[in-house]
């Protein structure tokens, strides 16, 4: 007999709320206060948003006439393109496709490439977020992973042959998330024979393109003879999650591009999810880019700064190491403290009321009587230097 008013099998991963959750919830319950120090949300970290420029740009523009446009609106597409152009960067606003969220632009390109049942190639380490999408999409995620030797760069060797054989797509987070590691141009033609002769179209996650204040440099990558898909958007570039517009940017052999844009055309017009309103505004919006980036980068630096001028300290840089990031807004410190790593982290939330992401929700690859954690250098200042006073303090008298 069927299974009475039964779920997708997409849940099966899903077993209720974990412990951290259920700590979170009686916090909250209770009004308890704890160090947050996996803020990701720029609206709620304390930044200045001029939030009355903006409230007047929605007030004058037209919010209610509807022109429907699978690529997303030729004015926003513009606009775009301009963003590109002042980092001396030229492309076609018809090679963009506009998309709600760089979620749903992942969705999109797994319906363009994938059947279910097919694989893609995830980053580890790598955030979570690609094997949950891969999961709603019916597609397996394998891992490749990056080595710390290598500064968590991706190389030849890190590509499997037989992963390669069955993969329909190859994902990159440039720079990346948590580690901070940028996909430069070098990087690309070291591996361009490979995904040529697998037949493998790329597809580059730049969204924090725009934090990179180390001596490395991004570009955002183009190429004509493979299929190399970019996706970016708001949430990161102006700090606005909440604005939900992000974008696909499509580069690649000429037939295989314009096959490619039927496609997409066709799954974006069966949704048509990307609001009016925020194409119509886009240009203001973008010319507090620099207002908006200033801060989260002032406060990305202030944060580094006292990590480091912490982990000086000789009696604890023994104990505790960082690889300083010079990318991105995450950075992650490794310790024998930190093991096991799930298990620390919800000490710390319990015993020291602070509150932090294991490395391996991130992927990192086990090691022994070694432990990683992953900070939020987005945190507000003060709230991030007693989280890190109190995970000092742990460190010192865990470690063996």
């Amino acid at each position: 007999m069927k299974e009475l008013f039964s779920f997708s099998s997409r849940f099966s991963f899903q077993e209720g709320e974990n412990e951290f959750a259920e700590v979170l919830s009686q916090y909250k319950e209770n009004r308890i206060s704890y160090f947050d120090l996996t803020a990701s949300n720029p609206t709620q970290a304390g930044f200045q948003y001029p939030t009355e420029a903006i409230r007047h740009s929605f007030h004058t523009a037209d919010l209610i006439a509807y022109h429907p446009d699978p690529q997303g609106n030729l004015d926003a597409r513009k606009k775009i393109a301009g963003y590109y152009r002042s980092k001396g960067l030229k492309i076609d606003p018809e090679d963009l496709f506009l998309t709600s969220s760089s979620s749903e632009a992942y969705s999109y390109l797994f319906k363009l490439f994938c059947d279910p049942g097919d694989s893609i190639l995830i980053p580890a380490p790598g955030y979570p977020l690609f094997e949950f999408l891969s999961v709603m999409e019916g597609l397996q995620a394998i891992p490749y992973f990056t080595k710390k030797e290598n500064a968590w760069k991706i190389k030849e060797a890190d590509l499997k042959p037989q992963d390669l054989t069955k993969a329909k797509l190859l994902l990159v987070v440039s720079p990346n998330n948590p580690t901070g590691a940028i996909f430069g141009e070098s990087d690309f033609a070291s591996l361009k024979d490979t995904f040529n002769h697998y037949n493998l179209p790329i597809v580059i996650d730049e969204v924090f393109s725009d934090y990179v204040y180390g001596e490395e440099s991004h570009k955002t990558i183009l190429d004509s003879e493979i299929p190399v898909i970019s996706v970016n958007g708001l949430s990161k570039i102006l700090g606005l999650p909440g604005m939900k517009l992000s974008w696909i940017l499509l580069s690649g052999p000429p037939d295989w591009k314009q096959k490619a844009k039927e496609y997409l055309e066709l799954i974006s017009d069966t949704y048509l999810s990307v609001n009016t309103p925020v194409q119509n505004v886009l240009s203001d919006l973008l010319q507090w880019k620099n207002l908006i980036q200033s801060q989260i980068l002032k406060r990305i630096q202030r944060n580094l700064v006292f990590l480091r001028q912490t982990l000086t300290d000789p009696k604890l840089s023994s104990k505790v190491r960082c690889d300083f990031p010079s990318s991105g807004w995450y950075c992650v410190l490794e310790s024998g403290a930190f093991f096991p790593e799930e298990k620390v982290s919800l000490r710390l939330l319990k015993e020291g009321k602070v509150y932090v992401h294991p490395g391996e929700m991130f992927g990192f690859p086990e090691e022994k009587n070694s432990g990683r954690i992953v900070l939020s250098l987005l945190t507000e200042t003060e709230t991030f230097e007693s989280g890190i006073q109190k995970i000092v303090s742990f460190s010192s008298d865990n470690f063996s």
